[in-house]
């Protein structure tokens, strides 16, 4: 279901890992769908990337979220250790329905909001309305195609850029559906449309004198020289991949330590990103930047010594955390725009469709030698990972 709804992003949801928690839950699963999120958000970073390669995990549970909610998702989480995730209520005996809200917590996971009242839908809803729907739903409006479109073109999509391991899905192959699979040389669609001159359609299985059919180091149904890059660097803590002559798939994507000094010292290298506060300010005013946005002076972050829902380090049990007098720049992010004069006003942002909207990125520089933690302290940069 998730692909019938996706093909339209020419997005392919290849399955790699299904966890059937049948004796212990390994995270406590409670009513307060933000609580479970964080908490799951943790145990991925934690647990599951250490143990399978993947993108984004979602979780389903029988336990019913307060109020209204039927899950819950970062905005634009994907390709992030902790918040590409999400969490859904199996609410209905109609699997397609929960699928439905699962492709609505995936699509804030790639960038979209709620659909708001001047959005246009092609049908009566689209996937990403605020409200469910008793029957299934399979459009997206105008806003969630704009939305996407900003996330691609912003460096949090890349880890989307690259196919999975054929041997790493574990959905049963079927020939013909553009995706190769256990089983399978190559997959160029149907017969009637396939066009790639390496691969037979019928079988799925390269043609003689062939050594590939695609892949980022494959030219013309051969393999590219060894040494040939094929993944650019993106950031200070990226690095360059190169062709092994024996493969049409680049080599994993791998970065520079985290902890190393990235953007002339102003931050600290965290899965492949330079987290820096300025550059979260410019994404926050986003689509359309103001020319100057910086970080705010020190003492607007003194508000997240409150704890309340606005200025916080983070929700326990559904509470909001006051931030510890060391760890305020790991709550609430401020900002300030140039065009207030000598004024200065403590700006931030809220989302009620992400309840990590507008925080500081896990990873952030926080002081001289120290990071933001998923737990929002702030800590020596040589214990934090």
């Amino acid at each position: 279901t998730l692909n019938l709804v996706y093909i339209v992003f020419s997005i392919h949801i290849a399955l790699t890992h299904i966890e059937i928690w049948s004796e212990t839950d390994q995270i406590k699963v409670q009513s307060a769908a933000d609580d479970t999120l964080h908490l799951f958000g943790d145990w991925r970073e934690k647990n599951l990337m250490k143990r399978k390669e993947h993108d984004n995990a979602q979780l389903v549970t029988g336990i019913n979220f307060n109020g209204q909610t039927l899950g819950r998702a970062p905005v634009s989480g994907m390709c992030s250790p902790r918040r590409s995730v999400g969490v859904i209520q199996d609410y209905c005996k109609t699997h397609l329905l929960t699928a439905v809200v699962m492709a609505h917590e995936l699509g804030h996971n790639l960038g979209m909001n709620h659909d708001k009242s001047h959005c246009k839908c092609p049908v009566k809803s689209c996937i990403m309305s605020p409200t469910a729907r008793p029957e299934p739903v399979f459009s997206f409006s105008d806003c969630s195609w704009n939305d996407y479109r900003s996330f691609r073109d912003s460096d949090q999509s890349k880890c989307i850029d690259n196919k999975p391991l054929k041997t790493d899905i574990v959905s049963p192959s079927v020939c013909g559906n553009n995706f190769v699979e256990v089983g399978e040389e190559c997959d160029c669609g149907s017969p009637k449309y396939c066009r790639n001159p390496c691969c037979d359609a019928a079988t799925c299985k390269l043609k003689p004198g062939t050594e590939c059919g695609d892949g980022m180091c494959c030219d013309q149904c051969r393999f590219k020289p060894a040494g040939t890059q094929c993944r650019g660097t993106r950031s200070d803590c990226d690095v360059p991949e190169y062709c092994t002559g024996r493969s049409a798939e680049c080599p994993l994507d791998v970065f520079q330590r985290n902890g190393q000094p990235c953007q002339s010292n102003n931050g600290y290298c965290y899965n492949g990103n330079c987290p820096i506060m300025t550059n979260q300010c410019i994404d926050l005013w986003k689509p359309a930047p103001l020319a100057g946005v910086n970080v705010a002076p020190d003492r607007c972050f003194d508000y997240n010594l409150q704890g309340t829902d606005k200025y916080h380090c983070g929700i326990k049990n559904g509470r909001y955390i006051k931030c510890a007098r060391q760890d305020i720049k790991c709550g609430r992010l401020f900002c300030v725009e140039p065009s207030t004069g000598n004024k200065i006003t403590c700006q931030s942002f809220r989302s009620q469709d992400d309840p990590d909207y507008g925080m500081v990125d896990i990873g952030t520089k926080c002081a001289d030698g120290k990071v933001c933690n998923s737990n929002r302290h702030c800590v020596d940069v040589n214990t934090a990972y």
